[in-house]
């Protein structure tokens, strides 16, 4: 090995270790292992263990022990069973020989002085020494202190360390041991090219797929600002690579706040449909049936507000512009790092054959529930989309349709009296739901979500249902009629 600063290899340097930065020793030295545990790896076994028989065979029990258990601590290790054994002799041994001092003297006379007293007079005797060193001596006290330690001139060498900071970028839905194998694979093989460098990796989500599982150089300093995660790694000084989540509250709500944009900007995508534009406010999507696009706005989840502003400020709640060119940055969270969620229009997607609905945005399952179908295939099977949202639908009775409908026009999706009929064919086309269900996705189905009904697939792949979506829900509802008063519909029922 050729040092910093050498020109030629001497056999000496065949024997050197890197132990430390620019720290070599070689490993017959005497503190060899001594300047591991305080170099290298403070939890070394085998230092540990190998200083333990040091201080054994020295005759320093108490030192000894302290090592030994040390060993112990890290398990499994090719040193535990030695140092469990080491243990074990030397309290044996300490017991032997208690023993045989209470045999030898059984009525020792008690000590003039406590412990602590000892300790107290040695401390005082010390300090005084120390002053009159100060103020007597020749030489000033921190050249005396020079002249009496034992440097070890020469063996430590200690160059400036280099961070070298980058990012990473992740999937909104991404989880956190994915997050963590990725950064520890990247950090190593970062070092790899610059192993003196102190390596830190910011690990930043994102929902833009051409930058998901890049690694670039941080260029720009606010993105550690959006870092809900972090890597550090300086092989030179420790061997492990250290992750840190930074706020897990993010990362578990992320889906909840792109369910929640979407499920605007749903209802924006059909009111632009009805109307030519974008309305001027929010509240236009929250007026009285027929025109209900939303049951209301929800609340965003990071910030716990379902305010909106104009601009984007990181304040918590929402941004809306009705003069952006897109959906996307129509209606978006205030939240730093969850500004640029994709648009992934609400749907639901029905299976005829497992007789179950599933609400959906992107790949986040909201709810999947059981229903009941047409008698004889009497459901249609193709493209719908919800054109009204009604509560406490009437037909022939006021109890036809149950609690509430989501119409698709010559059909619907709506509760029923009969909880029986739910996982069979007993309807006259209708999709139903008991009471209970259709009341809970209700809120959740904005006007014009699309529905799928197919015989017999899912044609999204998904993640696991969606957990908590009541916290989208505000404390406070928006007073607005949702009931068809007057309206008697005809859905095949």
């Amino acid at each position: 090995m050729i040092r910093r600063g050498q020109r030629f290899q001497t056999m000496l340097d065949e024997n050197l270790i890197h132990l430390h930065k620019n720290f070599f020793i070689s490993s017959g030295d005497p503190q060899y292992y001594e300047k591991v545990l305080r170099y290298l790896d403070a939890n070394s076994p085998e230092a540990h263990y190998k200083m333990g028989q040091k201080y054994q065979m020295n005759g320093n029990r108490k030192r000894a022990m302290f090592h030994y258990k040390e060993v112990l601590k890290t398990y499994p290790s090719p040193f535990y069973s030695a140092a469990n054994r080491a243990i074990h002799l030397l309290d044996q041994q300490h017991a032997a020989h208690a023993a045989g001092l209470e045999t030898v003297f059984p009525k020792a006379k008690k000590q003039l002085l406590p412990p602590f007293m000892k300790i107290l007079l040695l401390v005082l005797f010390i300090v005084n020494l120390v002053l009159v060193m100060l103020f007597f001596g020749d030489t000033p006290i921190y050249k005396t202190i020079s002249q009496l330690k034992v440097w070890n001139v020469g063996s430590d060498i200690v160059y400036e360390t280099v961070d070298t900071p980058y990012t990473m970028y992740f999937a909104p839905d991404a989880k956190n041991e994915a997050m963590e194998t990725a950064l520890h694979k990247q950090a190593i093989a970062l070092a790899q090219q610059t192993p003196k460098a102190n390596i830190i990796i910011y690990g930043i989500v994102s929902p833009d797929k051409g930058e998901q599982g890049k690694t670039l150089l941080l260029t720009n300093e606010e993105l550690m600002k959006s870092a809900v995660v972090i890597a550090q790694y300086h092989p030179a000084s420790d061997r492990t690579v250290k992750i840190r989540f930074l706020n897990s509250e993010f990362i578990k709500h992320q889906p909840l706040s792109a369910i929640g944009a979407n499920l605007v900007r749903t209802a924006l995508q059909t009111y632009q449909n009805d109307h030519g534009r974008s309305p001027n406010a929010l509240e236009a999507l929250l007026e009285d049936y027929p025109h209900n696009y939303l049951s209301f706005i929800p609340i965003e989840v990071n910030s716990g507000s379902n305010g909106t502003s104009a601009v984007f400020n990181g304040e918590g709640g929402w941004v809306y512009d009705a003069g952006a060119g897109s959906l996307d940055a129509m209606f978006y969270a205030n939240v730093k790092g969850l500004e640029r969620v994709p648009f992934d229009p609400l749907h639901i997607e029905i299976n005829e054959d497992e007789h179950h609905m599933k609400l959906i945005s992107g790949t986040y399952l909201l709810w999947d529930k059981a229903i009941g179908l047409g008698v004889n295939g009497s459901t249609p099977q193709g493209s719908f989309q919800i054109i009204d949202r009604v509560q406490q639908p009437k037909g022939k009775t006021s109890t036809s349709y149950g609690e509430a409908g989501l119409s698709l026009g010559r059909i619907a999706l709506h509760g029923t009296m009969d909880e029986s009929s739910i996982g069979r064919d007993q309807s006259m086309g209708c999709i139903r739901l008991t009471n209970g269900d259709i009341q809970q996705i209700f809120p959740f189905v904005p006007k014009g979500t699309n529905v799928q009904i197919d015989a017999a697939k899912w044609p999204t792949a998904l993640e696991k249902q969606v957990e908590n979506t009541g916290l989208l829900i505000p404390s406070t509802l928006p007073k607005i009629n949702q009931k068809a008063e007057g309206i008697i519909f005809h859905w095949l029922g």
